[in-house]
């Protein structure tokens, strides 16, 4: 059984998380994302789940597709349990083509932050859009959110080229994101 290389999944992952850290300061306080509706349960098994999918799920067809999917609940608790220098009481939830995250920053200032973003697919591999961020309720320069979208652009891409693996589709709807892709044989 053939399994992909698990780094472009792996930069994925990792870009979603650093949207929850890095891509915080931007825009006004005008357009600050959804407060949470509910609230995500954090747990040692869901994030453990996640790193198996990544390491042990990812299984192409014999065509070399593959479909990966990821609950609100194991990217809440991966970047809870493993970000908490960053962020802490994380909330992640996936709802109609949206990321919402919120949570209290660490560091380098301790306040309230809410991010909206997007992963959307395209003729160049995925690419994170940020629609809006609050720290706050400090508006940041708009640079800043470009430069580090392009940042886990770069990140993603340089994963899809090496593992040749190219990511077709990303999906986001209530409580889940579904990523399909095709691994060269």
């Amino acid at each position: 059984m053939n399994r992909p290389p698990r780094s472009t999944i792996a930069a994925l992952l990792l870009s979603l998380s650093l949207a929850a850290i890095a891509c915080l300061p931007c825009r006004t306080a005008t357009q600050l994302a959804i407060t949470p509706t509910r609230t995500v349960p954090v747990s040692t098994r869901a994030a453990g789940d996640l790193v198996s999918a990544l390491t042990w799920g990812i299984v192409p067809d014999s065509e070399g597709r593959f479909t990966l999917v990821i609950t609100e609940e194991q990217l809440t608790s991966y970047v809870a349990l493993n970000m908490q220098e960053s962020i802490v009481d994380p909330q992640i939830l996936l709802s109609d083509g949206s990321i919402h995250i919120n949570g209290t920053l660490v560091s380098p200032i301790g306040a309230p932050v809410s991010a909206l973003a997007r992963l959307q697919t395209g003729e160049t591999g995925a690419h994170l859009v940020v629609e809006s961020v609050s720290v706050g309720g400090f508006p940041m320069p708009e640079t800043f959110v470009e430069a580090f979208a392009q940042q886990v652009d770069d990140l993603i891409g340089a994963a899809e080229r090496i593992d040749e693996v190219e990511i077709d589709s990303i999906e986001i709807g209530e409580g889940k994101m579904i990523i399909q892709g095709t691994v060269a044989s």
